[in-house]
């Protein structure tokens, strides 16, 4: 058994109210506000409501993104006039709570969990009120990856108390339980959070006080991480636990912020896929659902005499679940042969989208073949310069020479369709962006193909190893500047010497020849 715990601030902050406490806590402000704000003005305790529920759409505040996630969940945000994480409905129950799951990976899952129970299963409300249920309870499956000690299966049990029982009526205390079940519904892990003192008012706080509550809480948040890297190691080598790799995230979950790379990729993309689907044949648009917010969502419609029709009709949904795919997909000549390699492996752990119709996609992006090799024919590169096309070479080769970094090839046939260097978004790029971003692209893809020979496919150890010759570089000619400095200063110094005595020389013979005449005149 093992066993550990630790001291957390909690923060209460009721949906929809946006505003700060002096410089003690603020809620929901536009980043633009605090942006202006000097470093002596800011909060020194802030909640962001970009940093909760789905990524991005921080303009909406809590309220906007609370209402977006009960719509996609079915629910009505009328139904819960007290809009807390703690979810009210109008007879003043707690009948609902959103669950945030976050893990070290920066993924994200949030879970909607129902009371059965409300005050319609009781005669009436004097019933509640004299034994009102300050416990809430609800179970269900696990489908996101936490701990690397623990896999995906399993399911989870909540006991929740009330914060504000009854009806509303008191200022309770946090108290949650949630127990991690295996699939054999056995006991595995016990996860408890509480309060140990009652709430503060931020109202009520002088200036001592918010001096000694900031001593005493400002550490937390750095030593969260050596935490739980702490007690992993106590798990892995004392415990000898197994360790499970992580997946990636599953379609109701939200995979990690994306890189630089991923989303300059992902903006080529984005406009591959809208001309794509605008010059096909299709009957239905297709949605795509992006992790980067830029915006999440976009509908995309062929541009053929029955539209009108084809809006109407249900799209076929593309899900990018996390922000693998674009770096994965960047590296492929032929972006069907990636898509066929996902949709074929049965196993989702490593599925980076997720398709409604995955016959209609494979067709789409099949017929783009001849498209981009017609495109390639007539792309305008008399607008890139020698050196562009130099590097559009070189990339070229790499994609044409390079093996895709832990991918396996599920191809039924063992035709290699990876004889073009160029891929769609190669060509797309360079005939249809500015000369600025079909370079950007460029570097960035190249960066991933690169990494493939060089850096165990992983980017950040490229930017490693090209910072450490940057320095390098600069203390290289750091130490040149100074031996040239020193050279330039001694000759100098040299050439000083050199014209003094050049000086005196004339000056000696300008005194000689004044003696001289000076002879002659007294003869």
């Amino acid at each position: 058994m093992h066993s550990f715990t630790y001291s957390y601030l909690l923060v209460g902050i009721p949906v929809g109210w946006r505003g700060a406490f002096g410089s003690f806590l603020s809620a929901d402000l536009p980043a633009e506000e605090v942006s202006q704000q000097s470093v002596f003005k800011r909060s020194w305790f802030s909640v962001s409501a970009g940093d909760h529920l789905e990524r991005g759409d921080e303009d909406l505040g809590f309220r906007g993104k609370l209402e977006a996630y009960l719509r996609s969940q079915g629910e009505d945000i009328q139904d819960y006039p007290f809009s807390f994480w703690y979810l009210y409905n109008d007879c003043k129950e707690l009948q609902a709570m959103i669950l945030e799951v976050n893990n070290t990976f920066d993924e994200r899952r949030m879970y909607f969990l129902k009371d059965t129970f409300t005050s319609t299963d009781s005669d009436d409300n004097w019933t509640l009120v004299q034994n009102p249920r300050s416990r809430f309870r609800q179970a269900w499956s696990k489908d996101f990856h936490v701990s690397p000690f623990n896999s995906r299966k399993g399911s989870y049990a909540l006991s929740a108390q009330d914060p504000y029982p009854p009806l509303l009526g008191a200022t309770g205390k946090i108290d949650n339980t949630i127990t991690l079940n295996s699939s054999k519904a056995h006991a595995k892990l016990i996860a408890r959070v509480f309060s140990t003192e009652p709430g503060i008012d931020p109202t009520t706080l002088g200036f001592w006080r918010k001096i000694r509550f900031i001593a005493s809480w400002w550490w937390v948040g750095f030593v969260t991480f050596p935490r739980i890297v702490r007690e992993a190691a106590k798990l892995s080598f004392r415990r000898k636990l197994h360790v499970w790799f992580r997946p990636e995230v599953l379609k109701n979950s939200i995979g990690r912020h994306a890189t630089n790379e991923e989303i300059i990729i992902q903006r080529t993309f984005r406009s591959y896929l809208r001309s794509l689907v605008e010059s096909s044949n299709l009957e239905r648009p297709v949605k795509y659902i992006s992790p980067i917010p830029s915006p999440t969502e976009e509908l995309f419609s062929p541009t053929s005499p029955s539209s009108t029709e084809t809006l109407q009709s249900t799209p076929i949904e593309l899900k990018v679940t996390t922000p693998l795919f674009y770096a994965r997909i960047a590296r492929y000549s032929h972006l069907s042969e990636y898509l066929s390699n996902e949709l074929l492996n049965d196993d989702e752990k490593d599925r980076t989208f997720h398709v409604s119709d995955p016959k209609s996609l494979l067709q789409l992006f099949e017929e783009s073949r001849p498209m981009a090799q017609s495109v390639s024919a007539i792309s305008p590169v008399s607008k890139f310069s020698i050196h562009d096309r130099m590097l559009w070479r070189f990339q070229r080769w790499l994609r044409n020479h390079v093996r895709q970094s832990g991918r396996q090839q599920h191809q039924p046939d063992q035709v290699d369709i990876r004889h073009f260097g160029l891929s769609q978004f190669d060509h797309h790029a360079r005939r249809y962006d500015s000369l600025e971003q079909a370079a950007l692209y460029r570097q960035v893809v190249t960066k991933l193909l690169l990494s493939d020979v060089i850096a165990f496919g992983h980017p950040e150890i490229l930017d490693g190893v090209g910072y450490i010759i940057r320095v390098i570089l600069n203390y290289m000619f750091a130490g040149a500047l100074r031996v040239v400095c020193e050279y330039i200063l001694t000759s100098a110094r040299m050439d000083g010497w050199l014209c003094c005595l050049v000086g005196l020389e004339k000056w000696s013979r300008y005194i000689s020849l004044w003696e001289s005449q000076l002879q002659e005149h007294v003869s």
